[in-house]
């Protein structure tokens, strides 16, 4: 990878370990003064530096600001280029109390340091052509990975498998662009079939990938993320005792009190390996308080954006429970319905119901019958048992979002070339366009705005 200009002349410093108690927690320092302040947390001179060793963890005391003996720490050394960031980086593990992460941040702090900002340390792993932007989300994509596959795909992007994909393609592209550009000087008379079919095969083995990362995104996405799973439906259907039940605790209030559920509640729950944020709602009703309503609102909006929506019923009611919502919410959504409260009827009635009511899942959230048909459906509706390929692909909105408009370019060659007579200059447009999303996805043309967006989302000390 090209080595490009160091991010800045500064150094950074930010715990790396998250907040709280723990055994130990890591301070991490990247930048030109990385060694120096090294020598002033532990007291060492500055022709001792010289004969600390990379890559060796020491076992030192660190002072405090009066050169008392403050923390019994280890320190490794990382020196740049060959380290993550491109830069000098040093690994402070610390005892884990908050107070002496925080007392030895700001000791580097005084020491020439300044606070790291959001993501800093990958992206100036980034800038300094250390990784490129799809592995930079990799990073992310690997601390934030809730499934055993999610942890396998933010991995093999981090080690560049996709990037590897990538660039295949970004390749492919500028050889096809260079003969087409070519061919602009070549007269329409000698022009031949096999110019046209080289141009067509080619973009259409890129398209050909292209469709089978914008194929597995959906799933790609949601073992690393979890899929969002929302419970809505009439007040009093028993939304929350389904909640409870699911996640095996007792997470929501349960009242017979119609509208009890006020706010959004969610918790994490793994289906067959599958990570699922599951979010119980507000009953959707005409609300008769403020608070009521906020609650209603903020289901509506979760509902817009969830991967799979249940619309739980009080089947003891029957069709006036359905007719009180508002279907158009469900216009774009993956739906199931549910039939709640099974066991407050009899076998007859219920087979009954299963002959009237639209297609769903008939349970009983207090006896636990049909959970286990809810849980495999889950899996069947998130379509996720079609999609067991490469452990490698798009994760991110913005990589699913250049993927599609380098796919839709491409589609646009491959129509422009079948017709005749050849339009060039259209071929070539449109290629150039399929190269400039892949060159987006891959991070080497981006503007600075989309990069600071991307990294705002990091944690700090990242």
């Amino acid at each position: 990878m090209s080595t490009k200009k160091v991010f800045n002349d500064s150094t950074v410093v930010a715990q790396s370990t998250p907040y709280g108690y723990g055994g130990i927690g890591v301070v991490r320092l990247t930048g030109p003064d990385t060694i120096k302040i090294l020598g002033d947390l532990i007291n060492l001179s500055k022709d001792k530096l010289s004969d600390v060793k990379p890559r060796f963890a020491y076992r030192e005391i660190i002072f405090d600001e009066n050169k008392d003996p403050f923390d019994d720490a280890v320190l490794t050394l990382f020196k740049g280029p060959e380290s993550y960031t491109g830069e000098d980086v040093l690994e402070i593990s610390c005892h884990g109390s908050p107070y002496i992460l925080k007392y030895v941040v700001d000791l580097c702090i005084n020491y020439g340091a300044s606070p790291a900002g959001p993501g800093e340390f990958t992206r100036r792993a980034f800038i300094n052509g250390k990784i490129d932007l799809m592995q930079a989300e990799s990073v992310a994509n690997l601390v934030s990975a809730s499934s055993h596959r999610g942890v396998n795909i933010a991995l093999n992007g981090l080690r560049g498998k996709l990037s590897k994909e990538i660039a295949s393609m970004r390749d492919e592209m500028i050889d096809v662009l260079s003969y087409s550009e070519h061919l602009l000087d070549v007269s329409e008379e000698d022009l031949t079939t096999a110019n046209i079919s080289y141009i067509i095969s080619k973009t259409a083995k890129m398209h050909e990938m292209a469709q089978k990362l914008i194929e597995n995104y959906s799933t790609c996405r949601i073992m690393t993320y979890g899929a969002v799973v929302v419970l809505c439906g009439p007040v009093n259907s028993g939304k929350s005792t389904l909640f409870n039940s699911l996640v095996g605790s007792n997470r929501a209030i349960v009242n017979r009190e119609p509208g009890t559920t006020r706010d959004l509640l969610e918790a994490m729950i793994i289906i067959d390996g599958v990570p699922i944020t599951l979010v119980d709602t507000a009953g959707l009703r005409e609300a008769s308080n403020d608070i009521e309503i906020e609650g209603v609102r903020r289901a509506r909006d979760y509902i817009k954006k969830a991967d799979l929506v249940f619309v739980v019923n009080d089947i003891t009611v029957g069709k006036t429970s359905m007719e009180s919502i508002d279907n158009t919410l469900f216009k774009d959504n993956n739906i199931v319905n549910i039939y709640n409260k099974t066991d407050l009827l009899s076998q007859k009635d219920i087979k009954k119901c299963r002959s009237v009511f639209k297609p769903g899942l008939f349970t009983s959230a207090l006896t636990g019958v049909g959970l286990g048909e809810l849980k495999n459906h889950i899996i069947t509706a998130l379509d996720l048992e079609s999609n067991t390929g490469e452990n490698f692909g798009i994760t991110t909105t913005r990589q699913y979002n250049a993927i599609l408009k380098s796919d839709a370019a491409m589609a646009a060659v491959i129509e422009i070339a079948e017709q005749y007579p050849l339009q060039l200059e259209l071929v070539s447009f449109e290629l150039q366009n399929a190269l400039n999303s892949i060159e987006d996805l891959l991070g080497t043309k981006t503007a600075d705005e989309v990069l600071n967006n991307m990294f705002d989302n990091f944690c700090v000390g990242k």
